[in-house]
């Protein structure tokens, strides 16, 4: 038994080879019916019917060996099945097709009719071909490999973003547990795709703390305070090109500062369980920290690349505003987009909100947690056409003005923890388009479960934990 398994997992590392034969074979098939339309005889029907016959026999190998590798595990459920469904389907069409070209027609209407069908049934193999061969893609390198690597111009043209994903914004810092906080976010947004819960390759799984301390195949990638030691580190800083390289050639790779700060963790003895301010942090760290506050990462500018370029910002109503204590932060210098935070004007209200419209174009995120703003705040957010990002919370914000934020196109993220809206009002939530996470601890509405059947793919956090790096903002500057 043990060596029918090792024998059925050798032959299944064949399905890489084997897959890319039915491919082509089929295609020149195709191609070759497809100029046969055009003439009157049928030059090249012993040619489609040998490329028909070795095309189905490769598929088949092909979906026999795809069999085999699938049961080593690793791979997303679902599209592992849509890709196993979608090539047993490619098989049995080129078997059928094969058949069908076999088959000597008697009449002329009846040789007619099984050209027709068989060019249609054609038509559909070379797209099931493509599908087939896309999930194959996904299954190998991750969801959003074919694009991610696309030129901008090319994204813009066809109407795709640039990034999806959230800047990692870590509030109060010095207080976030440094892995569930820091360390974690970087690996899922940079590493999960290829090493997480439903792939693993090289047998390495980043998502967990246990699964970073097994380690994979090659043995263990952490090296408690020697980073350069460490596998998960060395990768990180092999040169471009090098087939080591982490993440590979193609991958949106990790930031400069995001690496310093992996090194720092592994350095300082790769705890799970710290704070930032239990280790020991040089001036660079602590500076590349303090950037986590406020989201001025140096990845910004590439995830506001999709927004439109703002109007400069006028210098002397920044000054007065940083002069009262609101903070007017760059957060991509190129489209002259801006955090603003409240936190140190406690006593910001409405009319100062007002007058903020002055660069209503430039703020992509607006923390207006612990101030003074009402309900007629709405007003004026709602004119706002950019803001990403939404802090309400601990605020006097209620259901009444909640229904003036469908207009906001680019919202993913609102922070109404600790204010009176309830269920009814959070109804309103669910035409902003884009929305992707909302924080509701505190408030009226504790109802997780038909919150998320209401909101569909939103994610309603009810909290009643302690968020190690999405908490109330109380970072005085």
């Amino acid at each position: 038994m043990v060596f029918l398994e090792e024998l059925m997992a050798f032959l299944g590392r064949f399905h890489p080879i084997l897959v890319h034969l039915p491919i082509g074979i089929l295609l020149i098939a195709f191609v070759m019916a497809f100029l046969e339309l055009f003439k009157k005889e049928n030059p090249y029907q012993p040619a489609i019917r040998l490329s028909l016959l070795l095309g189905s026999i490769a598929a088949v190998f092909a979906a026999l060996s795809g069999f085999l590798l699938s049961r080593n595990g690793g791979y997303e459920i679902q599209v592992l099945n849509y890709h196993q469904w979608l090539g047993i389907v490619v098989a049995g069409c080129s078997i059928l097709l094969y058949m069908l070209y076999r088959e000597k027609s008697e009449t002329l209407q009846w040789s007619k009719k099984i050209i027709r069908f068989r060019f249609w049934l054609f038509l559909i193999l070379v797209v099931l071909l493509g599908i087939t061969g896309h999930y194959g893609g996904t299954l190998t390198h991750g969801k959003g490999y074919f694009i991610e690597a696309m030129p901008q111009a090319m994204k813009k043209t066809f109407g795709m973003k640039e990034s999806s994903e959230e800047v990692l914004i870590v509030e109060n810092v010095q207080e976030a547990a440094v892995y569930d906080g820091i360390i974690q976010p970087i690996l899922k947004q940079r590493c999960q795709s290829c090493h997480g819960d439903r792939k693993q390759e090289g047998g390495l799984a980043l998502h967990t703390k246990e699964s970073l301390l097994k380690g994979g195949e090659n043995g263990k990638v952490l090296v408690d305070n020697k980073s350069k030691e460490s596998e998960l580190y060395a990768r990180l800083i092999l040169p471009e090109g090098h087939k080591k390289r982490m993440p590979p050639k193609g991958r949106t790779p990790i930031s400069p500062d995001q690496i310093k700060l992996i090194a720092w963790w592994i350095d300082q003895g790769a705890n799970f369980d710290k704070k930032v301010n239990q280790l020991t942090q040089t001036k660079e760290i602590a500076a590349i920290l303090k950037k986590l506050e406020t989201g001025e990462q140096e990845a910004s500018p590439v995830l506001y690349a999709d927004f439109p370029k703002a109007p400069d910002l006028p210098k002397d109503k920044v000054d007065a505003w940083q002069a009262k204590g609101i903070k007017i932060i760059p957060v991509a210098k190129e489209n002259n987009l801006v955090l603003v935070n409240a936190i140190n004007y406690p006593q910001f209200n409405d009319k100062d909100l007002q007058d903020l419209l002055a660069i209503k174009e430039n703020i992509v995120q607006l923390k207006l947690g612990h101030t003074a703003i009402t309900d007629q705040a709405f007003s004026t957010i709602k004119s706002m056409p950019v803001i990403s990002r939404l802090h309400l919370e601990n605020t006097k914000v209620s259901d009444e003005g909640l229904s003036q934020l469908k207009g906001l196109q680019k919202l993913i993220y609102l922070n109404l923890v600790g204010t009176k809206v309830t269920a009814k009002g959070l109804s309103n939530l669910k035409d902003i388009p884009n929305l992707k996470n909302v924080y509701i601890y505190q408030t009226g509405s504790q109802d997780s479960t038909a919150l998320k059947a209401l909101h569909g793919k939103v994610r309603i956090d009810t909290g009643n934990y302690r968020l190690p790096f999405i908490a109330t903002d109380t970072v005085r500057f």
